[in-house]
């Protein structure tokens, strides 16, 4: 809809504009006009979070606008164009607004509190009209016009957001792509270097592409350079992988942000780099085989592998030569060089030694127990006695050697033994099949089943469920403990500002708090004197709030909230209050 959007107007209005100057770093590869868009805040930019920094299961698709803590500020058109979507969810970005410009690219503002004149007005009918809270709408061409500069809403804290900012980004219209908002122009102060923290060397031992467990360095800063504690360091195997573990600040701002480029050097050829300047959301996943997934999942942080799993699909990167890995099968003296820059030019370098002493104790491969080997660049299945299991081609990034365990189940309310399908420390990249045949599920509990599996943390959750002849097939996107149990609770409801018979003349809202134990919250449908009237749902908070309007007059009202979650169990609260 977007790639149509954009060509339409693109005729009717005027060609794209050049897009003539150079971005700061030898690695980025596009030109970017640095006068077209305007900051989106009146206030000095001053970044939470960078574009391409390294967030759980994906890489942060934009920047991060402080706000000073606060909400309702105003947030401006970055340039001349029309709405082109409009987005509402309890979840994510929250309320969030997208407006196609002329020149070919897309400004996209999250986590908005509000949205201002028509724009406000035409997402205020759209909910009434169509009884919801939450939608994904395409606007007609032109029906939202906005110009350079004009009030599109205020800030706020919407979604998944941790605190008031605004999230920014600025796409490809016709690919969707985002891409740095840094490179257009938007100035943010930083004169401070990126720090480097740790190294970390992984061993291949073995004849095929799986590495070890890393060795990890620690990196000092001494002297005004970055250096190891072992400038000289020597390994017993002749490939290695390398990792760096490196942020980025901002000059005055305390969050460790992420970097824009890094480059690789062995004997000062380059042989891995990359820059964050563009990432498609359909291969943000990615991320978790461009970090060391295991080494996170243990509490080390985010490593960055220097090297390419074979599966890594990741377009951001640059000058690969063997996708990384290090040759040093001649045995001399490698001098390894790293170059991390960020968007302001700041650079910091390390440099050690690198080399291959045979001599050296040979490593012995790790034991490996397994019961299936699954293949990166296939379709792999398992079936054993009552569970069967399909994974995608394209949803791991490596050759796995899958473990698998059954143990039956004594626990009230579940329905079959636990299925430890391989461990949470191994990422996967796309949804896998999960069918389990139940034992002792009482029929009239079929409607209620639901395959659950456990995580890393131990928090069960939902994977969903569909009959498939004897079997319940749900999907998941990690490893875990599955099994199959129901959902017969209904959500809770917990009113906040309203009681039976209260007089709410100096409230402001009705608010609520509403929960669900395992299927998640499907739909939430308020009522005044019958009447459907607008909710607005916070997920992180659990807080449902209307507030008050034309549609609760003053005198006596009834109050009705019906609650439901996925598997239509469903909780009324009513309440009669005055105003």
């Amino acid at each position: 809809m977007h790639y149509v959007h954009a060509l339409v107007l693109s005729l009717f209005l005027y060609c794209f504009t050049a897009l003539p100057s150079h971005a700061q770093n030898s690695l980025t590869h596009g030109h970017y006009d640095k006068n077209y868009f305007r900051s989106p805040l009146d206030i000095p930019l001053k970044l939470a979070g960078t574009f391409g920094e390294l967030r759980t299961n994906h890489f942060h698709a934009g920047i991060d606008c402080k706000t000073g803590g606060q909400e309702n500020l105003n947030i401006y058109a970055v340039a001349d164009g029309y709405v082109s979507r409009i987005k509402i969810s309890p979840t994510g970005y929250g309320n969030a607004l997208y407006i196609d410009h002329p020149n070919g690219y897309t400004s996209v503002y999250a986590h908005l509190k509000k949205f201002t004149g028509a724009i406000g007005q035409w997402v205020e009918n759209y909910q009434y009209q169509n009884q919801t809270f939450a939608f994904d709408a395409q606007i007609p061409i032109g029906e939202l016009q906005v110009t350079k500069g004009l009030v599109v809403a205020k800030s706020g804290n919407t979604g998944s957001s941790g605190g008031p900012h605004l999230h920014f980004e600025i796409r490809d219209t016709f690919t969707e792509e985002a891409l740095n908002p840094l490179l257009f122009g938007l100035q943010v102060t930083d004169n401070v270097k990126p720090s480097l923290r740790q190294l970390a060397i992984y061993p291949f031992e073995r004849p095929d592409d799986r590495h070890s467990k890393a060795k990890i360095y620690p990196i000092k800063y001494e002297g005004g350079k970055y250096k190891t504690t072992t400038n000289h360091i020597k390994v017993n195997t002749s490939r290695v992988g390398i990792g760096l573990k490196t942020y980025d600040k901002q000059t005055g701002i305390h969050h460790l942000n992420g970097i824009y480029s890094l480059k690789m050097l062995d004997n000062g050829n380059s042989v891995y780099a990359f820059a964050m300047e563009r990432i498609g959301f359909e291969e943000s996943r990615y991320i978790n085989c461009h970090v060391d997934y295991t080494h996170k999942a243990n509490g080390g942080g985010l490593m960055q592998r220097c090297f390419l799993e074979p599966g890594n699909r990741l377009n951001i990167y640059r000058d690969l030569f063997n996708r990384g890995v290090i040759d040093l099968s001649d045995g001399l003296l490698h001098k390894i060089t790293f170059e991390v820059q960020d968007i302001a030019g700041n650079i910091s370098t390390l440099s050690f030694m690198l080399q291959y002493d045979p001599n050296l104790p040979a490593p012995q491969p790790e034991e490996e127990a397994y019961s299936n080997f699954f293949y990166y660049a296939a379709d792999n299945s398992f079936n054993h006695e009552n569970l069967t299991m399909f994974m995608p081609y394209g949803s791991l990034y490596n050759d796995l050697p899958f473990s698998y365990s059954a143990s039956p189940s004594t626990t009230k309310g579940v329905y079959s033994d636990y299925y430890q399908l391989h461990n949470s420390k191994t990422p996967v990249h796309k949804y896998f099949d999960v069918a389990i045949r139940p034992t002792n599920l009482p029929n009239y509990l079929r409607d209620k089943a639901l395959i659950a599996y456990k995580t890393r943390s131990g928090k069960t959750k939902s994977a969903g469920g569909v009959w498939e002849g004897d079997y319940l097939k749900g999907q998941a996107k990690e490893f875990g403990t599955f099994f199959i149990t129901v959902d017969t609770i209904a959500p809770t409801l917990k009113p906040v500002t309203i009681t039976n018979g209260k007089n709410m003349s100096k409230n402001q809202t009705i608010t609520l708090t509403i929960n669900d134990n395992l299927s998640g919250i499907k739909s939430y449908d308020g009522y005044i004197d019958g009447q459907w009237i607008l909710m607005s749902y916070d997920k992180k908070t659990a807080r449902l709030r209307y507030w008050f309007d034309e549609r609760a007059s003053k005198g006596k009202h009834e109050f009705t909230l019906v609650v439901t979650d996925e598997s239509n169990n469903t909780k009324t609260f009513k309440a009669n209050f005055v105003r």
